[in-house]
């Protein structure tokens, strides 16, 4: 899955964000007999983004994505 990047047009940011994503995975859940979890396999079903505001200026309306993390600009 791709990751959007982000840049607050209020303030410039392009680096601390706080993101809201709602997430459904699908994991293999390991048991031992002493009854401690273990997580072996998970797989990202789907993710979307349901907020995203500046950490510096803290906007949330002026924030937009512009690209991809690892896309040339």
């Amino acid at each position: 899955m791709s990751t959007p990047r982000f840049r607050c047009s209020a303030c410039g940011n392009l680096t601390r964000f706080d993101v809201v994503t709602d997430r459904r995975t699908r994991a293999f859940n390991h048991y031992s007999v002493g009854g401690e979890l273990t997580v072996e396999e998970e797989e990202v079903v789907s993710e979307s983004v349901v907020e995203v505001s500046c950490r510096w200026c803290g906007h949330g309306k002026a924030v937009e994505e512009v690209g991809e993390v690892g896309a040339e600009a």
